[in-house]
Order: C-alpha cells, then structure tokens, then sequence
C-alpha cells in the first residue's frame, strides 16, 4: 500500500506540471497552432526568408530565360520532339537529347559534334545517334541532328526544327 501511495505522489507532481501548463508554452506537450506560428515567424526573420519569392526570381534570372528559341517552353524540362524526312533539331549551347525512337544522324561543326555523355565519346557529323543515349551540345554553333525518315527525341534546353 505504501509503494502505491507514493507511486501515486510521484505521478501527481509529475502531471501538474503538464496540466496547468499554459496552451502554447514550452511545458504543454501538445503543439498548438499559435505555438507553430510564432515559431515559423521567428524563422523567417532570423533566417531572412521573407523574401523568398524575390529569391525564387533570382535563381530564375540567373539561370537565363525561362523562354528557349523555337519552343517556348522551361529549359528544365524535358520537351518530346518528333522530326520528319529533311528536318532537324539544331541546339544551343548546353542543350541535351536523347533519341526515343527512329534514326538520326549528327550536324557537327569545324569545332567537333556532340557529346555522348553514355558512351563517353564525341560523335561527329554524320554518325548515327544511338538510341537511349545523353548527348550534349556543347557550343551554339549550328550542333544538333537530323533524319532522312522519322525520329522522337526527348530535349532539354533550347532548339529549333528547321525543314
């Protein structure tokens, strides 16, 4: 009987510190909605993040436009482009490809062709583009491929089809 009254002491002082906590306080061991804002707002002054969206805008600006030549769309995706007999992808610097489906051939230029990332190799005009493989352009001088029948790529960055 003894062991249960001082059990039950010991439980007493140990819950009225829980119980008549004030709601928000760092001794209440549920986290109210107050608590959550005052913190986050003490974060974001100390971490100066009320300027996210002006950061955010930034990062954008420093990345270049978000408008390529040709396609119009964010260079950080990836744009499916399929091209007939005669015409041709030609990309900007940077510029990455991959052939999904059909055939195609490398435009290069006198400072070399693209650069097949997979395979670790520079591939020069007139060599086929393997299927499934990352090629880069690596300057904007006229690089890209092309096709004497049908071909899919995926493309990130900027380019245009020329015919």
């Amino acid at each position: 009987m003894k062991k249960i009254l001082i059990i039950a002491v010991i439980l007493t002082f140990a819950l009225t510190s829980v119980i008549f906590a004030a709601p928000g306080d760092s001794n209440d061991p549920i986290v109210v909605l107050s608590y959550l804002n005052d913190r986050l707002e003490d974060l974001i002054e100390k971490y100066s993040l009320e300027d996210i969206e002006e950061i955010k805008e930034q990062i954008n600006d420093l990345g270049g436009s978000t408008e390529t030549p040709g396609n119009g769309n964010s260079s950080l995706a990836l744009d499916v482009v399929e091209i007939k007999t005669g015409e041709k992808i030609i990309c900007g610097a940077g510029t990455e490809i991959i052939l999904r489906g059909g055939e195609a051939k490398i435009i290069g230029s006198e400072l070399g062709g693209l650069t097949n990332v997979t395979l670790g190799k520079d591939f020069v005009t007139g060599m086929d583009v393997v299927p499934n493989n990352l090629l880069i352009v690596p300057r904007d001088d006229g690089r890209g491929v092309y096709t004497d029948s049908y071909a899919i790529f995926m493309v990130r960055g900027s380019y245009e089809v020329v015919k």
